[in-house]
């Protein structure tokens, strides 16, 4: 750490969408210093994958009060000794070490999560050992960022709004602004003229549409939206899909991957079913964005639905003219970083007690930091 606060951060990031590891470097006081150091995204082994994909299994039937299934266990290391290996690979590609670094900010795999409804708090589940991690790194981990908000009645997610606010505020961007992350699950961080934030989830992104791809044996998704472009959408289906009452209910709120299925597009035809699922993840989009009660002046796109080439352009073709798209590279951001980098930040954040959840970003009574911070055994 600098004299002046700042702090040398790696911050990772694995989504639900089970696609690889995203790292990267950020220096950083958690308020409005950032720097970009060097980032990478490394593709997840099908071994990992499928470890994964078994205990996403097993935890959406895991009962309340029951203790966790030993599959976490099994699970929880895998993710650990990925998230290290990735480490390694990526710090020697560069020519740094762990050493280089004050601290490490994680946010492990999510496998679980589930919103509070009445009467019954939420659950939220990301995997990650970071007292291994820290023993393997010697390096300070901050990890469990959402457990705290979750624990006095909040949503858990979305987080990066916090980090969101601090990037548009460095671009210089006009208000009001919306930040779209298209990962698994998409959300939408809200920066209004006073430069107050608000998010939610939006509904799917990324997530059916992968799924749809891999049922059918076509890869993991599709690139670029190019099969989605070649079908015809079923405006019937994604009205039906529409109803559900999560897009009624106010915000702020969250969704986890798998509370939207594939069973909308049974029937259709390979092109026909991802088309129908991009206007669905267009539509509750909008929705989102008109619900926040905000006419942004421009909106920025990150994660990796950002490079589906025909759902940006389907969006383009929706928004206002007034409102300004840019993908992230527009504004000198690294759109697959972003989430890492924000993780990064929020490891900051907790250090110094800061808050990374706000009531009108997770529905969180009050400003409350979170994450759990482990020590190398040997210090």
């Amino acid at each position: 750490m600098s004299g002046t606060g700042v702090f040398k951060v790696l911050g990772f990031m694995t989504g639900t969408s089970l696609d690889g590891i995203d790292m990267a470097v950020l220096e950083t006081d958690g308020e409005q210093r950032l720097t970009f150091g060097p980032w990478a995204e490394y593709p997840m082994p099908d071994d990992v994958r499928s470890m994964l994909q078994a205990t996403v299994k097993t935890a959406l039937g895991w009962p309340r009060g029951v203790p966790e299934p030993e599959i976490f266990n099994e699970a929880r290391k895998v993710i650990t000794d990925y998230h290290f290996a990735s480490a390694q690979g990526f710090l020697a590609a560069q020519g740094l070490s762990f050493s280089d670094f004050d601290l490490l900010g994680v946010h492990g795999q999510t496998v679980l999560h589930e919103r509070p409804k009445a009467g019954v708090s939420g659950r939220t589940v990301q995997l990650f050992d970071g007292q291994a991690f820290a023993d393997l790194t010697d390096v300070s981990v901050v990890s469990d960022f959402r457990i705290n908000d979750v624990a006095a009645g909040g949503e858990g997610a979305p987080l990066a709004p916090v980090y969101h606010r601090a990037l548009v505020a460095q671009a210089g961007l006009e208000l009001p602004v919306v930040i779209v992350n298209l990962g698994g699950v998409a959300n939408i961080t809200v920066i209004d003229e006073a430069g107050d934030i608000s998010a939610m989830d939006t509904g799917p992104a990324n997530g059916l549409m992968d799924q749809w791809v891999q049922k059918h044996g076509r890869g993991h998704y599709d690139a670029g939206g190019v099969w989605a472009a070649l079908g015809t959408v079923d405006p019937e289906r994604v009205t039906a899909y529409l109803s559900h009452p999560y897009f009624s209910a106010p915000a702020p709120k969250s969704l986890d991957r798998y509370d939207f299925t594939l069973a909308g597009v049974e029937g259709l035809g390979f092109e026909d079913g991802l088309a129908t699922l991009c206007e669905f993840t267009l539509e509750s989009l909008l929705l989102a964005i008109r619900m926040s009660g905000v006419a942004p002046k421009a909106v920025a796109l990150a994660g990796g639905g950002r490079q589906n080439t025909y759902l940006v352009n389907r969006l383009r073709a929706k928004l206002d003219l007034k409102t300004q798209i840019y993908l992230s590279e527009d504004l000198g951001w690294r759109g697959g970083a972003i989430e890492a980098e924000a993780f990064a930040y929020m490891a900051v954040r907790s250090l110094r007690s800061l808050p990374i959840s706000f009531p009108t970003t997770t529905g969180v009574p009050q400003a409350l930091t979170g994450g759990r911070l482990n020590l190398p055994s040997a210090r």
